[in-house]
């Protein structure tokens, strides 16, 4: 196949590329690059701006955040809220009682409907654009990078066969959901399990079937399984949950909280893990002697969480992971109130059964799937009959355990470079540019969003990938501005 060119390749047209895609376009037409520029947007998916996480059409799959903390422009909090007010009735969404009325600024909407506001974001900029970039989009799986010899740039090879050469390119990879292989056991196992297992817990024909079901074991306690659980009630289910985690860490409510004061301070952070921790504690008997919600500290710390993680030593950074990470993450990551009241519900119908402890492995008896599990605690391996079994059990971020093809070249060819807490891949926090194995910052080649997941702890939730994917478009508008006026002759500058 005939092989085609690009400025820039975006590898990954879900949340991070296409806003990286937008920053892009809005910074060039800002600095009024006069050079023209082709910007191509590459995405497995049909559409554009959705991804995993805004491709289901749930409408009880909700973001989990509010619309003023979740629109594309940080010094515009009443972006989206204006948005969902102009669109929202068209796109066929009624909103909960009293959201519209105070401006939507409390709206939590459904994810399939921020996808539609990226979608739509992503035309707007590349219609003021104008002339100075050709968008393009692409529909294809990268499976290979090619670096080319004479330049910086590379070539993309697609599991089809076709070929682009880009002078940069930026990956955007999104999430990998944790493979199976670690309780499904051989192939042949897992074709036994037939469709009495999901991994695709967003997968509306996955479903098909489990209003017979009685039992359904979700693994994991988090957000993602009470997508799983959603799916279900959609599908006509109404029988009972099983949530086995390792830790029991139900997802919590997410109720709207002010940061509580003097928690840290911003000029004098915590130079090690045992300060903070030491600052924390103190901040949370403040709280309780005040009788207020403890839900007033995460969002004290969270702004300040890339400081202390660029900060923090490599014995912190491992302690943190392996100590603290799942109180941390079921503290940050809740669920908006239209979850809650449907998590409660399950509660109090007694629909919900927390499970603590180690998965050892499922197989398919009859009609039923056996699932062999430890009790935190224990060592006698228990079985539970269930009817299904959902998949929540989260994303892969270490790039030695995931398996894609694109992952896997980029690390034979020595492109990238493992972050040293096992957590996607190096590179530098200020532009993206990636590290070569051997050490070696690139010109030509960039990572946002969970690629980044390492160097920047938080670079899987919305903030932090919009921020980076800034840093990253401005960098790259500032390498095509300096290389257009290199290329100009010397009376014109």
């Amino acid at each position: 196949m005939p092989e085609t060119t690009s400025d820039i390749a975006i590898v990954g047209g879900g949340f991070a590329g296409t806003v990286t895609a937008i920053k892009l376009l809005r910074a060039v037409t800002a600095s009024g690059q006069h050079a023209p520029l082709t910007l191509t947007l590459i995405e497995s998916r049909a559409e554009i701006g959705r991804g995993i996480a805004y491709s289901t059409d749930n409408p009880d799959h909700i973001v989990n955040g509010t619309a003023q903390l979740f629109g594309l422009y940080p010094d515009q909090p009443t972006h989206l809220p204006q948005w969902l007010a102009r669109h929202a009735q068209r796109h066929g969404w009624t909103p909960p009682p009293g959201v519209a009325e105070a401006g939507f600024l409390e709206a939590f909407p459904p994810r399939w409907l921020y996808g539609s506001y990226l979608q739509d974001e992503l035309r707007q900029a590349a219609q003021d654009a104008g002339a100075l970039v050709r968008l393009e989009t692409l529909q294809g799986r990268v499976v290979d990078l090619l670096p080319q010899a004479q330049t910086a740039g590379h070539t993309l090879l697609l599991e089809d066969g076709r070929r682009l050469s880009a002078r940069r390119v930026v990956l955007a990879l999104g999430l990998f959901r944790k493979g199976e292989d670690r309780f499904v056991g051989s192939p042949e196992q897992r074709q036994a399990l037939g469709a009495r297992y999901i991994d695709d817990v967003w997968n509306v024909a996955a479903w098909q079937g489990a209003a017979q079901d009685e039992d359904i074991l979700l693994i994991g306690s988090s957000l993602t399984a009470l997508d799983a659980a959603f799916s279900a009630d959609r599908a006509g289910f109404k029988g009972q949950f099983h949530a086995l985690s390792r830790h029991g860490l139900l997802v919590q409510p997410r109720r709207a909280q002010t940061a509580w004061p003097d928690v840290l301070d911003g000029q004098r952070l915590p130079a090690t893990l045992r300060e903070l921790l030491r600052a924390t504690r103190a901040a949370r008997r403040s709280v309780r002697a005040a009788g207020a919600d403890w839900q007033h500290l995460p969002p004290a710390i969270r702004p300040h969480v890339p400081a202390l993680w660029a900060k923090a030593s490599p014995a912190d950074r491992r302690r943190f992971l392996r100590h603290l990470r799942p109180f941390w993450e079921i503290s940050l990551h809740r669920a908006g109130p239209e979850s809650s009241r449907k998590l409660a519900g399950y509660q109090q119908q007694g629909r919900l059964r927390q499970l603590t402890g180690r998965l050892h492995g499922l197989q398919r008896v009859g009609d039923k799937v056996a699932v062999q599990w430890t009790p935190r605690g224990q060592d006698t391996v228990q079985t539970l009959l269930v009817d299904r079994v959902a998949n929540a059990a989260g994303y892969e971020f270490d790039w030695q355990h995931i398996r894609d093809p694109l992952v896997t070249a980029l690390q034979r060819r020595r492109l990238v470079r493992r972050h040293a807490t096992g957590f996607g891949i190096d590179a530098d926090p200020g532009t993206g540019a990636l590290y070569t194995t051997d050490g070696q910052l690139q010109e030509g080649l960039f990572a946002v969003g969970h690629p980044l997941r390492g160097v920047n702890w938080e670079s899987n939730a919305i903030g932090e990938q919009l921020a980076g994917a800034t840093l990253t478009a401005h960098a790259l508008a500032a390498a095509l501005h300096a290389a257009s006026t290199a290329l100009q002759p010397a009376e014109s500058l």
